[in-house]
């Protein structure tokens, strides 16, 4: 079956992680600053114009209504997603919001740093210090945390910004044999915990930590 684009960025079809990718993109963008524009009214729209945002949450929904198909589930997001970015300025006016949402019509996303980055691995470690997974990705399966990454260093990359100790980090993982090679640290880390998500997780992270505490190469 031929990939189509967005799965070059997420790999094979899972709803999972895809929330884990949009939520780790707009976290980088908060942590840089960047002015998502009217973009950012998606999620108002889809909540309060198409009524497609259930209580459950998107995904859930999406994926019992096509029977845990999870390529038809993530087509219908990215076609409300497309829908979405074909409205004209007055029909995206005519939307029910408030005086902030308001004020972000017709700006377009800006791709500009207004605060100092914070990179990939610091970010795996803020989240190993705070100790509540659940709050960064809403559910602890590697899938997120996966997607996660992957959104929050396309963030990264697209504002211009190198992630090289995250290359170094990945690279380590495999030189060390903690993650052999052709597998993924999911892949990996799920098998040494079990099948545990939470602890598989936490092992990547903890990776994290001791990758910092290396001592620098000369």
């Amino acid at each position: 079956m031929h990939q189509t684009p967005p799965y070059l960025y997420m790999g094979i079809p899972n709803v999972g992680r895809l929330k884990g990718f949009t939520t780790g993109y707009w976290r980088c963008t908060d942590h840089l600053g960047m002015d998502e524009g009217q973009d950012q009214l998606f999620n108002l729209w889809l909540h309060d114009v198409k009524k497609a945002w259930p209580p459950e949450g998107w995904a859930e929904a999406y994926l019992r209504e096509f029977d845990g198909d999870h390529t038809r589930a993530i087509r219908k997001y990215l076609d409300y997603v497309a829908e979405f970015r074909s409205l004209s300025p007055e029909e995206l006016a005519a939307m029910p919001m408030g005086s902030a949402e308001r004020s972000r019509l017709g700006r377009a996303p800006a791709l500009r740093l207004t605060q100092p980055p914070v990179a990939t691995l610091d970010e795996l470690l803020e989240i190993r210090r705070v100790g509540r997974i659940l709050m960064y990705i809403g559910e602890a399966t590697v899938e997120r945390m996966a997607g996660y990454i992957d959104g929050y260093r396309l963030c990264l990359s697209l504002a211009g910004l190198k992630d090289e100790e995250y290359v170094r980090f990945e690279r380590w993982l495999q030189d060390t044999g903690r993650v052999p090679p052709g597998r993924t640290w999911e892949e990996a880390f799920l098998q040494a915990a079990s099948g545990d998500h939470e602890a598989a997780i936490h092992r990547l992270l903890g990776c994290a930590a001791e990758f910092r505490a290396l001592p620098a190469a000369p």
